[in-house]
């Protein structure tokens, strides 16, 4: 575009914070700026920040909401210093915002309002860990809070078609206001590697934050249930939830892996699995499973290596789309089936090959930056 009144004028407002262990934010936002569609105005006071926490338990959730109550005072008060803006995009986490914003006249509030949810509040602290009982009060809160923000946002921008579905049920939400768009990956860090199968190791690994839908107990499992003549090696990086399992099962079954338990940056990562001949995606058995495609897939699949993960209603959907098979699925919750799938694939370097070929073909295809921006960019396009 030749100059800059032909460009959209795009308020991005929120509480988020734009650092590589958010890089949804990160790299959404860096690329809109890229795409030079844009005249950005942001407002951003961030509830986290990048150092780590000194506290825990009551203290922490104490200080998080005292942060959370101070940010979005901070967001309010420097909106309404600002002409109506017309078109507004509110990252990651939107939903306290969102909630905010319904609290006022619509008249006030930005014409268009674009907002990424990623994945509910509700169903993540709910339905999937387990942290509130569903029927207590301040779950219910926690419910009406997020369907009310959601009802905000002209546009609501969640990751998969599934998630999509779950979300316009749960909220009761109209179909036409939700999207599902890909999240935004750390593509300067997450290159293709041209696969080279090791000849005499077969290196598994698994990345992950260590939540309940990973099935990091699934893992484990079928670890044992693999033989040591097998020559697999198997590499577990992350922590968090379910770290204690790992712990209780070294201690019963000794050190049959590598455990980084330590922060690894995206190119730490990223070099580990280009190191790898498999990488794992998720087993859990929740409802939350079914529905998603971790960051984990996308790291994976932008190497280009072979995946395993459980056989989830997107990977189905996914593969019915296609046409094929482009990831190995396995039931979920079942360690046999994991250990036999991984087994299958050690002995068979040429259908590992084809694997790592197709994983990186479905990324730059359909999971790249470039497309899901493209549909951002749409969407504005769309609203004069």
């Amino acid at each position: 575009m030749d100059s800059k009144t032909t460009l959209i004028p795009l308020l991005i407002i929120g509480a988020h914070l734009k650092a590589e262990g958010y890089p949804n934010t990160l790299f959404r936002l860096r690329q809109l700026a890229d795409s030079k569609l844009y005249d950005v105005t942001e407002i951003n006071f961030p509830i986290w920040t990048t150092n780590g926490e000194t506290h825990s338990g009551i203290f922490r959730l104490l200080r998080t909401i005292w942060r959370t109550i101070v940010a979005h005072a901070r967001i309010v008060w420097c909106y309404f210093k600002l002409k109506r803006p017309k078109y507004a995009y509110i990252p990651y986490p939107s939903t306290f915002l969102l909630f905010v914003f319904s609290l006022f006249p619509r008249k006030i509030l930005p014409e268009l309002i674009v907002a990424d949810v990623f994945i509910s509040l509700y169903d993540t602290v709910v339905l999937d860990r387990l942290l509130l009982a569903e029927k207590g009060w301040v779950a219910r809160l926690l419910k009406w809070v997020e369907q009310r923000a959601c009802n905000c946002a002209d546009i609501v921008i969640v990751d998969t078609e599934e998630n999509k579905i779950f979300l316009c049920a749960l909220f009761k939400l109209v179909e036409t206001k939700v999207i599902a768009i890909p999240l935004a990956t750390d593509e300067g860090n997450f290159q293709f590697a041209r696969y080279q199968p090791n000849a005499e190791t077969c290196r598994v690994l698994f990345v992950g934050t260590f939540v309940p839908l990973h099935g990091i107990a699934i893992i484990l499992e079928a670890i044992r249930l693999i033989p040591s003549t097998a020559n697999i090696a198997f590499k577990l990086i992350g922590d968090g939830q379910d770290a204690r399992l790992v712990e209780q099962w070294e201690s019963r079954n000794g050190k049959l892996f590598e455990w980084e338990r330590r922060w690894q940056s995206s190119a730490q990562l990223a070099d580990e699995i280009a190191k790898s001949d498999i990488c794992l995606g998720i087993f859990g058995w929740g409802d939350k499973t079914q529905r998603v495609c971790p960051f984990k897939i996308y790291a994976y699949a932008a190497v280009g290596r072979p995946i395993i993960t459980g056989n989830t209603e997107w990977l189905l959907n996914t593969h019915c789309i296609l046409g094929k098979e482009i990831i190995a699925g396995v039931a979920v919750n079942d360690p046999a089936a994991l250990a036999r799938k991984i087994m299958e694939l050690a002995i068979s370097p040429l259908q590992r090959t084809r694997m790592a070929q197709d994983s990186f073909r479905f990324y730059r295809d359909h999971l790249a930056n470039e497309h899901a921006t493209e549909r951002i960019n749409a969407i504005f396009r769309q609203h004069p």
